[in-house]
C-alpha cells in the first residue's frame, strides 16, 4: 500500500487528497451515495488505514469513511459547494479519530448519509465526543 495514502495524512494536509482532475459536473453524488455506495471496513481500521483516491471509491462504489468524506469533499468543491472541508470525529477513550465526515456550509457528508445540517449539531447527535475540522481549499 502506498504509504503517502496513510489516513492520518488526510487529517493533516486534507487538500492533497481531494480529486480535481475528475469532471464531476456529470456525477449525481446523493444519488450515488443513497443507492450505489456500500460502506465496508477496511480490513483493520485505526494505524494502518489507507484512504483510497475519490476515483477509486466511485468506481467501486464501496469504501469506508474517509473514502466516503474525500468523494464528498471533492464533488462538493467541483461544484462550487462553500465552506467545504473534512472532520475527523472522536470517541472517548480512543486515542485517535474513530470517524471521518465532509462537510460544506449546508450539509454533513457521512458514510453515506447526507444531512443538512452544521458539523457542530451532527456531532451533538451522534456519538462522538467532539471534531477537528479541516477546511479543504
Amino acid at each position: 500500500m502506498d504509504p503517502r495514502r496513510w489516513t492520518p495524512w488526510t487529517m493533516l494536509v486534507p487538500s492533497r487528497y481531494v480529486d480535481r482532475e475528475r469532471d464531476w459536473s456529470d456525477f449525481e453524488f446523493e444519488r450515488w451515495a443513497e443507492e450505489s455506495y456500500d460502506w465496508v471496513s477496511d480490513p483493520w481500521n485505526g494505524y494502518l488505514d489507507f484512504a483510497r483516491r475519490p476515483r477509486e471509491t466511485v468506481a467501486e462504489e464501496r469504501g469506508d469513511c474517509e473514502d466516503f468524506a474525500l468523494v464528498a469533499a471533492s464533488w462538493a468543491i467541483a461544484t462550487g459547494r462553500e465552506g467545504t472541508g473534512l472532520a475527523f470525529c472522536w470517541e472517548v477513550p480512543y486515542p485517535w479519530p474513530r470517524h471521518v465526515i465532509a462537510y460544506d456550509e449546508e450539509f454533513v457528508y457521512s458514510s453515506g448519509d447526507i444531512e443538512r445540517t452544521s458539523v457542530s449539531e451532527w456531532v451533538e447527535e451522534s456519538k462522538y465526543a467532539f471534531a477537528l475540522r479541516r477546511r479543504v481549499r
